[in-house]
This record gives structure tokens, C-alpha cells and sequence, in this order.
């Protein structure tokens, strides 16, 4: 995914994600992402994960359907 630099949109839902420290991991390396979709997975469930996606991913614009 690091080679994914200059991805904008990522829709990760539905895909049985449960490690919320690598999907942030993850997520912070993709430094222009603007739109993520993560709705559906077991990390989605905890309100702090969305907190933490959305200080981590500077210029994220919309998580899961909604604006940041």
C-alpha cells in the first residue's frame, strides 16, 4: 500500500478488518487520501478508530459516506 501514494479513494468495507494499529498504519501512509470507506468491518465498531483515522489522515475529507 505505500506505493499507493498518490491514491485519493480507498473502500475497504466489508473485508473482515480487525487490527485497528495496522489499518491506522496503514491509512496515515496514504497521504492523499481524501474519501474512505471502512464501514462493515470489526474495526469500524469502535468510535475512537474513526477519531483516530480521521487525526491521522490529514487531508480526508469523507469517512464512510459522511464529511470529516
Amino acid at each position: 500500500m505505500k506505493k499507493l501514494s498518490k491514491l485519493e479513494v480507498l473502500g475497504l468495507f466489508n473485508n473482515e478488518i480487525f487490527n485497528e494499529k495496522k489499518a491506522i498504519e496503514v491509512v496515515e501512509g496514504l497521504k492523499n487520501l481524501k474519501e474512505l470507506s471502512i464501514d462493515g468491518n470489526p474495526v469500524s465498531a469502535n468510535v475512537k478508530f474513526k477519531y483516530e483515522i480521521i487525526l491521522r489522515a490529514k487531508k480526508l475529507e469523507i469517512l464512510d459516506d459522511d464529511a470529516v
